[in-house]
């Protein structure tokens, strides 16, 4: 269920990256915000949107509209089938401050059509909940429930969908909170979360599952611009049939270390990075031995410039499976993105990417995908903004029926009202 959306430029930034992640460093609950801020993030004061006031509310809308062009819209290596499609993808926002927090619901929608491959056509739907309080006596605290109904991508690597299938729909359930709170130089936080994953149709039955995920990080400041912190954790998969339909128990728990750094070098330098070992242990242990492997989460942004920006993120981790033959994936993935505000009102975003699927087990597989994107967004006014992408996506696996090239070439339309 993991999924980063990864979709370039300049190599010697990633030796730059690198170098300063081995000085900086921290886990997924953060011990502190970045400092440094992407160009698309500062203030635009001709720009901003801020929404529309109702009473004591904040009432943000807005939609997205673009067309793009698919050269492989199956994801295949042999037969490409290339379409266009037309995206309509609306959503809607509602914030009300209480005290020194907020809480804001959230409500979206994705309608998805094809010029020829109609049966491709799909809507997404979904919505949310947020409560954040933050300053409260040196106690911070965040909790999210939300439901979608979403559709499987074509490139996911667990997907039972052949080509001449309608995509598969998938109900999906979350709800997770967070503490945090800070006593001197020690800064502790704890979080929990479930995750629930429906797959609707009848030949996927095996892979519907819910995720349990509980973490308590330790932090402790050495110096104002320096902070070192541990973390343990534990996730358990409980899959909603007993066996797959190989046999196999695929229920399991994960246990887990981290081990970091956070450091903040002046205003334009901030990393962080947490090492670590995961240990999982399968139930089916007949069929699916443990497995003790590397954790890794760490982050790196360089901004040279106010208006310049340069982010490197890498992490490393197990996910679940049920591929025949394996006991468990480890996804490592990679990812470099540069932002520039070209003028005040013209940004511009280029990404490099690298995912390393590797299967444990018997199977042994690993796919490989390499990617890149290059972005164009122009500010109009407060309220509507023009954007052009185009990106490149291929993936390599020892079975063809994994491997496959993509390119997508979009234009669009954001309108705030």
């Amino acid at each position: 269920m993991f999924d980063w959306n990864a979709p370039g430029a300049t190599r010697r930034l990633l030796g730059i990256a690198f170098a300063a992640a081995l000085i900086a460093g921290c886990s997924t609950a953060a011990i502190a915000q970045d400092s440094a801020t992407s160009p698309s993030k500062l203030p635009r004061p001709d720009y901003d949107y801020d929404g529309i006031p109702i009473g004591s509310m904040m009432l943000k809308a807005d939609v997205d509209v673009r067309l793009d062009y698919d050269s492989n819209i199956f994801l295949t290596s042999v037969d490409e089938a290339d379409d266009f499609r037309l995206h309509i993808n609306p959503s809607l926002s509602l914030t009300k401050e209480i005290g020194s927090g907020a809480i804001t619901a959230e409500g979206h929608m994705g309608f998805r059509r094809h010029l020829s491959q109609v049966r491709e056509n799909s809507t997404t739907y979904g919505a949310s909940v947020n409560y954040a309080v933050s300053g409260m006596k040196a106690q911070n605290f965040n909790a999210t429930v939300a439901v979608n109904r979403n559709i499987e991508r074509r490139g996911d690597p667990e997907t039972r969908a052949g080509p001449t299938d309608r995509p598969r729909e998938i109900n999906a359930f979350l709800a997770e909170a967070a503490y945090s709170r800070s006593s001197g130089r020690i800064r502790a936080t704890f979080a929990v979360g479930t995750e629930k994953y429906n797959q609707l149709d009848p030949a996927d039955d095996d892979r519907d599952l819910q995720v349990y995920r509980a973490s308590l990080t330790v932090g402790y400041k050495l110096a104002s611009s320096l902070d070192l912190f541990t973390q343990v954790y534990i996730n358990r998969r409980d899959f909603r049939l007993p066996r797959d339909f190989n046999g196999v128990d695929r229920d399991q728990n994960t246990y887990g270390a981290l081990f970091g750094v956070r450091r903040e070098i002046g205003d334009r330098l901030y990393g962080k990075l947490g090492v670590g070992i995961f240990r999982t242990d399968p139930e089916g242990a007949a069929f699916l031995p443990p497995h003790t492997g590397l954790r890794l989460d760490g982050q790196v942004t360089w901004a040279p410039r106010d208006r310049t920006s340069f982010n490197f993120r890498i992490s490393r981790g197990d996910v679940a499976t049920v591929r025949s033959g394996a006991s468990t994936r480890v996804d490592t993935v990679a990812r470099l993105t540069i932002d520039q505000e070209i003028r005040h009102n013209l940004l511009g975003q280029v990404s490099i990417s690298y995912v390393d699927l590797h299967y444990l087990g018997e199977s042994h597989d690993s796919l490989k995908n390499v990617g890149g994107e290059a972005r164009l967004e122009y500010l109009l006014d407060r309220r509507t903004s023009l954007f052009t992408s185009v990106e490149y996506q291929q993936r390599t696996a020892r079975d063809p029926i994994d491997k496959y090239k993509e390119k997508v070439l979009t234009f669009g339309i954001t309108r705030r009202f």
